[in-house]
């Protein structure tokens, strides 16, 4: 690197140095020079110490430039370096206060001196920037702290004055000292309005803390509190907390302090704190005004949710629970707290396994009726609960959309809840790899929040799906992740948990400890009410564990109990497992009937694996009774769904049964076009139009690894290995189609 030396040779060690000067060439003699003085050797391995270097050797040379440069140069540079990339020469003129004929010759000097360029502009302005951001650095690091202020304070209003977007404005604000300005704080609170418009509730917040430190005028802090606490709801329970109790304790009796107090407690119950919830809703509750019928229905819902997330506090559900039946009666209106209670009301029904509740939920959350607020998931879930648990194909339109208003809204809080249910609803239709990708991205989502409610459900839901793929150690790392202990408390929304640790033991061969598992499941889902076993079917569960323990007789009256739920309730993926499960354990031919009846309730219905499970329990009960050609019939159409479906543990209960039935398999394909899920072939289609896995991640409201594990699953799919062969199987057609 000295003059006459070699060229370094290792591509790496240059590249570093060029993305460290940006290739400027006076910047890497700089770093050259700085490098040589320290006798770093050209190699990768010294690559930190370029970037170390760099930016003190550039400081040192910018300010050398600085000093033999005219002196307009000096407050110019400052200037721009306040007002950023792309500064209007103008506006820096006037913050450095020089005319304009001096700015426009001090703008030439620097930009000979390579340290400013021409920034291209799409309008008549002239603009300038930076020939490096390092040159930004060091010019800006040289402006004193309250030169600082007063110039950041300056440029704020210059911007103003112009008519520059508000959040450029609030930019400069983010960088002044406090200062009591009620202007200051009018500006802030606007960006942050505009922040939260363009979907970045992050943004907002910081503008109006920063607006809360001024601090604002006396009669504006309960505003600003609440419309902070409203914000950080968004991103972090435990922080909206903080301002929501504040701007509750400043409210005196108002709709106002009822709109608080509806926000605060949905902050809390999300960490967990139901009672906190419980006492805030009824202080509302009785502070409103009997014709404010709204407010009214919002918190009715609200404190009606609490059982179901807290079971097992008798004296927290006592009083409650006589509501529930008060406003079950009255169909609440078509605004927006009649169709939040509605779903509440709803989810209890659901809950005991009163059929009653779809029409409810479907009423509440019906395609043709306003999309409601996102502030209101805690009882949305209950109505996608219910619809999930009926089988019904139209919860997935809404979860779609309350997917997409989340990712708009930037709304972290809301993005996992219809993350998780729309991973419950797929994992139930069997559509397993979408529901993984669901789920990974919920619960990335709340490791990054303090959303610890979410994982009592979204982390079974999860291990559930692992199980079906046979990943039984990811199932139980997974199972850990919720946080519950082992054994789990009686109190909180455990039953979820409880029984997929159930079915986990169960496939580990831990037998009677998954039995007492599912005895607790049963136990916990009690204590909220709850007797439906398409919401937690422990006593399915816990007759598969007696079965294998030898206790048949037991078993059997617990599979018929089951049945007889699932009768009631009659969607037929719940009906479908209790009819297969009953017929598995039967005596002599009453499995057949059992197992055909299953078959026929599940065929047209959209839960394929369970489908899948029917068909394999009903071919291989025909095999054991000699009707082997239709037994090979039902056992390869359940190879094909099981195979499209990547149900591993499936797959090789079919294949074991078929080979000890000396059956071959009717080979289907299960790869091709038709293959693919919904999901699947939207990534697809956007694939094959040349859009980057980031652009199909927007357009789909998605995360980049959720599009990475659906063209994965393509791939395989397609028998491709590249995005270039996608192109070539758009225009083929597959021969065979997977059983429906």
């Amino acid at each position: 690197m000295k003059a006459g030396s070699p060229e370094p040779e290792d591509e790496a060690f240059l590249s570093a140095c060029w993305s460290a000067t940006g290739g400027n060439p006076l910047l890497l003699k700089e770093l050259s020079e700085a490098l040589n003085g320290e006798h770093v050797e050209p190699t990768a391995a010294h690559i930190p110490q370029v970037y170390a270097l760099g930016p003190r050797a550039i400081a040192r040379r910018v300010a050398m430039w600085m000093r033999r440069l005219p002196s307009g140069c000096g407050p110019l540079a400052r200037a721009i370096a306040v007002l950023g990339e792309g500064a209007d020469l103008s506006h820096a003129a006037e913050l450095a206060g020089l005319d304009r004929d001096d700015a426009m010759e001090a703008a030439k000097s620097l930009e000979r001196a390579q340290i400013l360029h021409p920034v291209p502009s799409d309008d008549t302005k002239s603009r300038m920037g930076f020939v490096h951001p390092l040159v930004r650095a060091a010019v800006y690091e040289e402006i004193t702290p309250a030169d600082s202020h007063r110039a950041h304070k300056t440029a704020a209003n210059l911007l103003r004055d112009s008519k520059a977007e508000i959040e450029k404005v609030a930019l400069h604000l983010l960088r002044t000292l406090p200062s009591g300005d009620a202007a200051t704080v009018a500006m802030l609170w606007s960006a942050a309005r505009s922040a939260l418009a363009r979907g970045s509730p992050e943004t907002a917040a910081k503008y109006l803390r920063r607006a809360l430190a001024e601090p604002p005028p006396t009669g504006d802090r309960r505003d600003l509190l609440f419309e902070l606490g409203s914000t950080m709801r968004r991103v972090d329970s435990a922080a909206a907390v903080q301002y929501l109790t504040e701007a509750h304790e400043l409210t005196g009796p108002s709709r106002q302090r009822v709109e608080i107090a509806l926000a605060l407690g949905d902050a809390l119950l999300a960490l967990r704190r139901s009672e906190e919830a419980r006492a805030v809703w009824q202080q509302a509750l009785a502070g409103t005004a009997p014709e404010d019928t709204e407010l009214l229905y919002q918190l009715n819902a609200c404190i009606l949710s609490i059982p179901l997330y807290e079971p097992g506090r008798p004296d927290l559900r006592q009083d409650i629970l006589g509501r529930v039946g008060e406003l079950r009666s009255p169909k609440p209106s078509g605004s927006t707290g009649g169709r939040y209670l509605d779903c509440v009301i709803a989810g209890h029904d659901a809950v005991i396994g009163d059929p009653r509740a779809v029409v409810r939920a479907q009423r509440a959350l019906r395609e043709d009726t306003p999309a409601l607020p996102s502030d209101g998931q805690t009882s949305l879930s209950f109505g996608w609960l219910v619809l999930i648990s009926a089988d019904r194909k139209e919860v997935l339109g809404s979860l779609d959309a309350a997917v997409e208003q989340a990712h708009r809204q930037g709304s972290v809080n809301d993005l996992t809840g219809a993350l998780t249910y729309r991973a419950m609803a797929r994992l139930y239709r069997g559509d397993l790899d979408e529901a993984a990708a669901d789920a990974a991205d919920a619960m990335h989502a709340v490791e990054t929040s303090s959303l610890g409610l979410r994982r009592l459900v979204l982390g079974p839901v999860q291990a559930e799906v692992q199980m079906e793929q046979g990943a039984l150690s990811r199932a139980q790392a997974t199972l850990e992740w919720t946080g519950v202990p082992d054994p789990a408390p009686l109190t909180g929304l455990m039953y979820y948990v409880l029984y997929s640790r159930s079915h986990l033991l169960r496939l580990q061969g831990r037998t009677t400890e998954a039995f007492h598992a599912a005895l607790a499941a049963g136990q916990s889902f009690s204590a909220a009410g709850g007797d439906n076993p398409a919401i937690v079917p422990w006593r399915s569960e816990a007759a598969l564990c007696l079965h294998l323990l030898g206790r048949d007789e037991e078993a059997r009256t617990l599979a018929d109990a089951e049945l007889k739920l699932a009768r009631y309730w009659s969607a037929p993926r719940a009906l479908g497992r209790a009819l297969r499960i009953a017929g598995t354990l039967s005596e002599g031919d009453a499995d057949v009937g059992l197992l055909r009846e299953a078959v026929t309730r599940l065929k047209g219905s959209p839960a394929r694996l369970e489908y899948a499970k029917a068909l394999a329990d009903y071919g291989a009960a025909l095999r054991r009774h000699g009707v082997r050609s239709q037994a090979r019939t039902l056992l390869s159409d359940a190879l094909d769904i099981a195979e499209a479906r990547s149900a591993a543990p499936l797959i090789q209960q079919i294949q074991d049964e078929l080979h000890v039935a000396g059956i071959r398999p009717r080979r289907h394909a299960v790869t091709g076009l038709q293959s693919l899920t919904p999901s699947e072939h939207r990534v697809y289609d956007l694939a094959v139009a040349g859009h980057t896995n980031r652009e199909i991640a927007q357009q789909l409201f998605v995360t980049a690894k959720t599009v990475e594990v659906h063209l994965s699953s393509v791939y395989r799919k397609l028998g491709v290995t590249s995005r270039r062969q996608l192109g070539g199987r758009s225009e083929q057609t597959d021969a065979t189609e997977e059983p429906e």
